[in-house]
């Protein structure tokens, strides 16, 4: 703990607000803590001296502040509080946001979101927001599936905040901007809207009318993430989708609580991470296994053939690329929700032209590659990814010239797209084709050319 000069007028006020004891708070933080697997020694001594001026520490913080933001019905801070140790500005900054875990109350996932949310945007080099933490996975799958006692009570009828369709047309209309530029584009303007409009309305509801609100603000926490793992914050987007999980499952969203595991697995095995990548897909396969979205469970089931290509399982990722075909073969527009629209049998076609590059299968990934840009609708975006896979393919099979003129197309292609995760399929590639082939001319011009892609800065 650290010292302060001067008494917390601002906790005395909450806890005074609150109706509640000292030694009942004290009470409460240890029960929340214990529900967490944790420890806390608080009691009436230690609520004494924090109302004196002692800055708890930021994880004790945070319980103080969900034991009284339950009692009062709506979200507090820690800043509001009077709690400065851990918050920008404040002693402690760096261990406020260090751990990642899948919290099991439901403020701490709020409040945490609007930490993250900050220190994203006000300290763009944070260490902690720019490493995945694969040692977490487990727990986030374990507390997702039996961490809860029971589901919430539905809302009433007029208990819809007018402000979530106002949040889901914002994120709708970003979202299309970031499909077409990359998240490079929009990720400060998703920032900027998220911490200072959207997570202050938590505030206005009482905590039983915040479903809605709930499911719009995951939606666009997962847009976030997203954003983030483009710019390479793969810390922060980890962060996103895990807290905006934590809300999917408080209003019972069994789809959107899937969607976010398969972002998650999509990440792991991107970074490496295969085996967590195979158990994120099958976690969210089982969210989803009350639903009867077909495009959906393809896309689940696309994930996890994903993993398994990595792990070169190739009879692992054919049953599960087969089950993916049957899902969306199954599929109807009526049964799916809107955001999934976009599985289609092009999108599968360039799930398994991934898959097949990745178990070094190059006359697949070179079918599926061209079922996947096939629609002439395709947007640009997608054909500088699947061209890159497909380029990838060509190599391996010894067509360098094919290969180049692919890869060139693909760059070309790219325009003002700003994603490092492109970045990284353009350098994997060149990596490939300058190996083996050290003194071609075509590579040393792809090269050149493909500085106009890896020059760009994409933490902004």
């Amino acid at each position: 703990m650290s010292r302060a000069t001067t008494p917390n007028l601002a906790f005395g006020r909450a806890l005074d607000a609150s109706g509640m004891s000292r030694k009942g708070l004290a009470r409460r933080i240890r029960d929340l803590a214990a529900q967490r697997g944790e420890h806390s020694s608080a009691d009436h001594v230690s609520v004494k001296r924090w109302l004196d001026g002692t800055q708890p520490r930021p994880d004790t913080s945070i319980l103080i502040v969900a034991a009284l933001s339950e009692r009062l019905g709506r979200t507090l801070t820690p800043a509001a509080l009077g709690f400065t140790a851990g918050v920008d500005g404040g002693p402690a900054t760096a261990n406020v946001i260090t751990a990642v875990r899948y919290p099991l109350d439901i403020h701490e996932a709020s409040q945490t979101l609007s930490l993250v949310a900050s220190r994203d945007l006000d300290a763009p080099d944070a260490g902690e927001l720019l490493s995945w933490d694969a040692e977490v996975v487990p727990s986030i799958v374990s507390r997702y599936l039996f961490g809860h006692q029971a589901a919430p009570a539905e809302d009433a009828p007029d208990s819809r905040p007018l402000n979530a369709d106002a949040i889901r047309r914002t994120t709708r209309q970003l979202m299309d901007l970031d499909f077409q530029l990359g998240g490079g584009h929009t990720r400060k303007l998703l920032l900027f809207y998220f911490r200072d409009q959207v997570l202050p309305l938590f505030d206005a509801l009482p905590s039983r009318r915040r479903t809605d609100l709930f499911i719009a603000t995951a939606e666009l926490a997962q847009m976030l993430g997203w954003s983030a793992y483009d710019a390479g914050r793969h810390g922060a987007a980890q962060r996103y989708f895990v807290y905006a999980l934590r809300l999917a499952r408080e209003s019972s969203d069994d789809l959107l609580a899937a969607r976010l595991l398969a972002n998650l697995s999509h990440q792991a095995n991107y970074l490496g991470s295969f085996q967590n990548a195979v158990e994120l897909a099958r976690a969210a396969q089982h969210a989803a296994i009350r639903c009867r979205s077909g495009r959906t469970t393809a896309m689940l089931h696309a994930m996890e053939a994903r993993a398994l290509a990595s792990l070169d399982d190739g009879a692992g990722c054919a049953a599960a690329l087969h089950r993916a075909e049957q899902s969306l073969d199954r599929s109807t527009d009526a049964s799916d929700p809107d955001w999934i629209s976009y599985f289609t049998p092009a999108e599968l076609a360039g799930e398994a032209a991934h898959c097949f590059r990745d178990l070094r299968r190059p006359v697949e990934t070179g079918h599926f590659g061209a079922l996947a840009i096939a629609p002439a609708d395709t947007p640009a975006r997608t054909r500088a990814f699947i061209n890159m896979v497909t380029a990838a393919g060509s190599l391996a099979a010894g067509g360098l010239e094919q290969a180049i003129a692919t890869a060139r197309q693909a760059i070309e292609l790219a325009g003002p797209l700003q994603t490092s995760r492109y970045q990284r399929y353009v350098r994997d590639f060149l990596r490939s084709v300058a190996g083996a082939h050290p003194r071609s001319p075509l590579v040393s011009e792809l090269v050149a050319l493909s500085a106009t892609v890896l020059d760009r800065d994409m933490s902004s």
